[in-house]
């Protein structure tokens, strides 16, 4: 599990991080706009970091080092915009997964929606259906997006 000394924060409060979020999230999802850079992408972090708002960007961090982060976005598959809000871009370092952190980060984000009073999340996975089901996500469609094997899944928030 995670450190006690784990803690959530916005990105637009901590912006020295974005140029190696910009690089990690390049280097994961790269492949869904060919042609992309890492510096078009750390814009595009730029513009969607916000407080308790969509859009946002909380990241973890442990004793200064970035660990991961996750997004709240108004839209997140071009060929779903119907659909609304998102849960985009959960990333965990790569020597720190397994430990908790994705799905603190997951939470995180469920209470930051809940406090805007969304009342139905939704997200896309290639690869991660059996970790978002056990955090209470269902599959409301499978399809493809970029060229890759998509799930697309909702959780329905509690009122708080």
């Amino acid at each position: 599990m995670y450190g006690a000394a784990m803690e959530f924060v916005y990105l637009a409060d901590r912006l020295e991080f974005l140029p190696t979020l910009a690089e990690w999230h390049h280097e994961e999802w790269g492949y869904i706009r060919p042609g992309d850079t890492v510096q078009a992408r750390q814009e595009r972090l730029e513009e969607e970091c916000g407080h308790l708002q969509i859009p946002t960007t909380v990241v973890a961090i442990e004793k200064e080092e970035l660990l991961g982060s996750v997004m709240l976005l108004e839209s997140d598959m071009k060929t779903h915009k119907e659909l609304s809000p998102w849960l985009a871009s959960l990333f965990v370092v790569a020597q720190r997964r397994r430990e908790g952190i994705g799905a603190a980060l997951v939470r995180r984000l469920i209470s930051e929606a809940r406090n805007l009073r969304v009342k139905r999340l939704f997200l896309y996975t290639p690869s991660e259906e059996r970790f978002y089901r056990r955090l209470g996500w269902s599959v409301i469609e499978r399809t493809e997006y970029a060229g890759k094997p998509a799930v697309v899944m909702a959780c329905d928030l509690a009122p708080l």
